[in-house]
């Protein structure tokens, strides 16, 4: 009966359900500092999302479309709010873009719905062979970048600087803490340990409560806030103005779900190619899903988590995992006010160290022309430089395009990317 509930036809052997169970727990382990940090992201020093709805938000999507994934994907997937894609929400939409969160909860639902089209249909092939995959990387790498500081700008380590554009803070405590995290974070990191970014979150915050009582809450429980939910305005999201936000959103998810899906399905065994396609299609599909269901419950756009790869690795190969997964996430939707309490110093170790392993993917760039390095170096280097993942996605594709067709290397571009490269102009005339 389990079998047939959480499995397909890769999985011929009974199911093992002790390996699916501990998997799951894994995986918990693996995603739930996702749970503490993106709330804080997407609240932005109090500049974004209320903290405790989005807390509620980034909880329900979590346990929705894990779910979910334990019975459509039937594989040990985990879906959740995806890092760098809330960094666009929170800091280029919310902060730069200065659109409205109604407005904001539009874009991702517009944009989702691209993805969920385009999944469905053949044009999500057209533009994945279409972009050169080194600009895919960088665009990865870009966001590391950014979201490296971000971190460190949280907590102070680096400044506004009048004379400098950018400074070192002074040294104080909280940065102190953060560089512990930081060095505990990467050591248990390149050790392989699932707890690498759950560990140093907790062990910050608790020498941060014991050295300053005053933050700790006074109660630790509290009924979850939907104030989030079904607040779109769908017109809002229409506008012109609105669309590069669309757009850029749709191209970081679009990559995003590819590359961590095609990643995480070879790492299991198929009778043939057909069957990985079908758990391909079942996936991308699933995953666009979760983008539409968060623009309703107010929060970040869901991914499928290449963390998923923790339970894969431990013997798990069926949605019994992902259930699992699910239903340790729930208690976490009635402790906002413990989650609210969380230092920048104890989550900005996570968003460094995660955006120096994304930033680490521009050792797979492999160019050989200098106009194909200009691309991936302004796709890099203008999102933290104009605080927008979008402006790097931007310069990278319209550079690329406009040099191939200037140095007459027209073979080397398709008749799609054109047409996406001029897209792409029109941000600069509507930003």
């Amino acid at each position: 009966m389990l079998n047939k509930l959480f499995s397909f036809n890769h999985s011929k052997q009974p199911l093992n359900i002790s390996k699916e169970c501990i998997g799951g727990l894994i995986n918990f382990m693996a995603i739930a500092y996702i749970i503490v940090v993106n709330p804080l992201i997407l609240h932005a020093n109090g500049a974004g999302f209320p903290i405790a709805p989005a807390i509620t938000s980034t909880v329900l999507i979590i346990v929705v479309m894990t779910i979910a994934a334990s019975f459509i994907i039937k594989l040990p997937f985990v879906l959740a709010p995806g890092m760098g894609i809330n960094a666009i929400i929170a800091y280029t939409l919310v902060l730069h873009d200065k659109l409205p969160i109604p407005t904001v909860l539009g874009v991702i639902l517009f944009s989702s719905l691209l993805l969920f089209i385009f999944s469905v249909t053949r044009i999500r092939q057209l533009i994945i062979h279409a972009i050169p995959d080194f600009l895919q990387i960088g665009l990865s790498a870009g966001i590391g970048f950014f979201l490296f500081l971000i971190g460190a700008k949280n907590v102070g380590l680096i400044i506004s600087n009048p004379n400098t554009i950018i400074g070192i803070g002074h040294m104080n405590l909280p940065i102190v803490l953060c560089l512990m995290g930081f060095i505990v974070a990467s050591v248990l990191f390149i050790k392989r340990k699932t707890y690498a970014f759950l560990v140093p979150i907790i062990v910050i915050s608790l020498i941060y409560a014991v050295l300053y009582p005053a933050t700790i809450p006074q109660r630790l429980v509290q009924l979850p806030d939907f104030s989030l939910f079904m607040q779109i305005d769908f017109l809002a999201a229409l506008k012109l103005s609105v669309l590069p936000a669309i757009l850029s959103l749709f191209i970081v998810n679009f990559f995003d779900a590819t590359s961590t899906t095609m990643g995480l399905l070879s790492q299991l065994h198929f009778d043939s190619q057909h069957e990985k396609g079908v758990y391909l299609k079942r996936a991308l599909v699933t995953d666009s899903i979760g983008g539409i269901l968060a623009s309703f419950f107010g929060v970040s756009p869901s991914v499928i988590f290449v963390e998923s790869s923790a339970a894969i690795q431990n013997g798990a190969k069926t949605g019994l995992a992902s259930l699992v997964t699910a239903l340790l996430c729930i208690p976490f939707m009635f402790l906002s006010p413990l989650i609210a309490m969380i230092p920048s110093a104890a989550t900005s170790p996570v968003l460094m160290l995660v955006g120096l392993i994304m930033l680490s993917q521009i050792r797979r760039v492999k160019v050989n022309n200098f106009e194909d390095i200009v691309a991936v170096a302004l796709t890099v280097v203008m999102m933290p430089l104009c605080s927008s993942i979008t402006a790097g996605a931007i310069f990278g594709i319209v550079s690329y395009t406009i040099f191939k067709l200037l140095l007459g290397k027209t073979k080397e571009i398709s008749p799609t990317l054109i047409v996406i490269a001029m897209v792409c102009c029109g941000w600069f005339w509507l930003n």
